[in-house]
């Protein structure tokens, strides 16, 4: 469980026995890749601590699937109605590859919440942090061209763009696959000193 517990002490410094009553309450289970762990329409209260794999959030409507949010190792997913409201999802969780999750029930968590003040500061942090990705991609999608929301995919998600399908981030992005392959052709061309330097301007966009 290296990469859940690395992320866990990354968002809080949760302590040993507050760690451990955490994990002593998980469940292992593997998914095989193009697995539904959430369905759209039914409520699940599990959340899910992926230490290996990779999975999408996925909204269905009218035949389409549009791409809301990646997780990937040491991340955190579960279906949010579901979770907050004990309501059907209206979303769906996706393995995108083989993964190996640990999964604990809301009323456990909530439980060890009020046991370990360590267990509930990390849940408010990571719920901030999320809030906040949120909202950054949301002004991106609005106001940002093609390259740029390229470039902050690729800092949010360092890597990812070799483990998924490029239709999903082109959704994920808001564009089409056409714009997603030519900025990524236009990003192959470009000299180093250049995208160093529009990075380093992102960056400093959000200070």
């Amino acid at each position: 469980m290296n990469n859940i517990i690395h992320k866990i002490r990354q968002i809080y410094p949760v302590s040993e026995e507050a760690l451990q009553a955490l994990l002593t309450n998980m469940q292992v289970r593997y998914y095989p890749k193009g697995t539904y762990i959430v369905q759209a329409g039914v409520t699940d209260r599990l959340i899910y601590f992926i230490e290996e794999g990779v999975t999408r959030s996925v909204f269905h409507h009218d035949g389409q699937d549009t791409t809301t949010w990646f997780s990937q190792e040491g991340d955190v997913t579960f279906g949010m109605d579901s979770l907050y409201y004990q309501q059907p999802s209206v979303e769906s969780i996706e393995t995108l590859s083989d993964c190996k999750i640990y999964t604990i029930h809301i009323d456990k968590l909530n439980a060890l919440y009020e046991t370990y003040i360590d267990i509930a500061n990390w849940g408010r942090i990571l719920h901030q942090n999320v809030n906040k990705e949120l909202s950054h991609m949301f002004v991106e999608r609005l106001q940002l061209p093609p390259q740029e929301r390229y470039e902050q995919f690729n800092r949010r998600y360092p890597g990812l763009i070799n483990r998924v399908k490029l239709k999903y981030v082109a959704a994920f992005l808001g564009i089409s696959i056409y714009t997603l392959s030519r900025v990524r052709a236009k990003n192959r061309r470009l000299p180093f000193f250049l995208l160093l330097s529009k990075r380093t301007s992102l960056r400093m966009a959000y200070l």
